[in-house]
């Protein structure tokens, strides 16, 4: 299908706002053709978004990405390279190779590793005859980093400073020509676009990406992609206040971590979220792949007297004992040195609209956003850990808008209409036997 066929194609599925649209790789009422798989499925195509806007391009293309394996979008970006446009790249150090370059792994009957995990992918990505054997063709048709680096496209990661990395490379947007943003949840691979190659039922790690045009907006996130390229990344960076711009007559406010730990908290990535959360005076939607940070649950407990709250959390971090869903859930939960979390609060009564989604086999949430009072919705790259916060290199938006909020709404509608609700038995058992444990005799 040729570009601006699709282009038209996504631009009709969106929220077309003036300035700001929408889009869900959950979203049920559009459907695509996998182009990594043979099976349509339901959903916007986010890959066909980022490819739509960067054709568009005719300056320069800044991205900044954890990972980026889709080699459609490298290819494109190499395109547009020769073609003359200023097209940098930054990295996560861990995902800054190609194929036949992956760091040692585990070998033998050892459990599963992320990294592990991710090698597998990568492996069926340009694999495409599945006879076990990498090409060079199939690394020229399948190896988004291999197709970057033979090209010699301006690319660098977070040890470009001489250390082993910052805390994570975590952004996820693109600047194009100076006066468009692409802002997203997702890493730019299959499993958080489309879903696993070699796994048919999976249907992608859900996400969500906005588009946004405006001058001011892109120039607060183009003086951040500088500061990564001039290879400041994590703590090097200077303290970066909450700053907002007008977009369409609505207001977003931009802030990126990390902040010191001596910057007061209140003026950090989180205390903007924790400032959001404390406006609400009606409702609190949370759909977040870490819910950790012990401040943003007080913030919903205090707006639990006046406005409905209800989170959800990925299922591998939603019970674990540092989890936020648990003090909801009014419980405490000590860690393997019968160690709580300082400030632990649980909620009395407890809420009873927290807890986790029902996903297909192997897809996790990976949203990290909040829609407060159906008018404010909270979106990044930024979980809403204390790691985000001090360590990662992140970007957050509030967006004010009902429109927006309106379809980040549904998307949290969607995900609850099957969601499990409250404390799992297993967890409230393994809760029980380690209060157990460790209570003094």
């Amino acid at each position: 299908m040729r570009l601006t066929l699709l282009l038209s194609l996504i631009i009709a599925s969106s929220s077309v706002h003036a300035t700001m649209r929408s889009y869900f790789n959950g979203r049920t009422s559009q459907s695509y053709a996998d182009p990594y798989r043979p099976i349509t499925r339901s959903g916007d195509n986010l890959e066909a978004v980022i490819l739509a806007e960067i054709a568009k391009a005719n300056k320069s293309i800044f991205l900044a990405v954890q990972e980026l394996r889709l080699p459609a979008i490298a290819k494109l970006l190499v395109e547009k390279y020769k073609a003359g446009v200023d097209v940098r790249i930054v990295l996560e150090n861990d995902y800054n190779h190609n194929v036949l370059a992956q760091p040692n792994l585990p070998e033998g009957e050892e459990p599963e590793t992320h990294e592990s995990t991710r090698y597998r992918d990568l492996v069926l990505l340009v694999d495409a005859d599945r006879d076990g054997r990498i090409t060079r063709a199939e690394m020229l048709q399948g190896d988004a980093v291999f197709i970057l680096q033979q090209a010699k496209i301006p690319l660098l990661d977070d040890t470009e400073d001489g250390t082993n990395g910052s805390g994570l490379m975590h952004h996820k947007f693109i600047v194009i020509d100076g006066k468009r943003m692409v802002l997203t949840s997702a890493n730019f691979t299959p499993s958080d676009v489309h879903g696993d190659v070699g796994v048919a039922s999976s249907r992608g790690n859900s996400n969500a990406l906005m588009v946004v045009d405006s001058v001011p907006m892109a120039k607060i996130f183009t003086e951040e992609f500088m500061l990564l390229w001039e290879a400041k990344f994590g703590l090097s960076k200077p303290f970066r206040g909450p700053r907002t711009v007008t977009v369409g007559g609505k207001k977003i406010t931009i802030q990126f971590s990390p902040s010191s730990a001596s910057v007061a908290w209140d003026v950090t990535t989180n205390g903007l979220i924790h400032k959001t959360l404390a406006s609400a005076k009606k409702s609190i939607e949370a759909a977040l792949f870490v819910f950790s940070e012990q401040r943003l649950a007080d913030a919903m407990r205090l707006a639990s007297k006046k406005a409905t709250v209800a989170v959800m959390v990925e299922p591998k971090f939603a019970f674990r004992p540092y989890s936020e869903v648990l003090d909801l859930l009014g419980v405490t939960f000590p860690n393997v040195d019968c160690v709580v979390e300082m400030g632990n609060a649980p909620w009395r009564p407890a809420a009873t609209r927290a807890g986790q989604p029902t996903l297909a086999g192997g897809d996790v949430l990976h949203h990290k956003f909040g829609v407060v009072d159906s008018r404010k919705v909270i979106f990044g790259s930024h979980n809403w850990s204390d790691s985000a916060n001090l360590t990662n290199d992140e970007y957050l938006v509030v967006v004010d808008d009902t429109t927006v909020a309106a379809e980040f709404g549904a998307e949290f509608s969607r995900l609850a209409t099957r969601a499990r609700w409250g404390l799992p038995e297993r967890v409230r058992l393994e809760i029980a036997h380690t209060s157990e444990r460790c209570s003094p005799l």
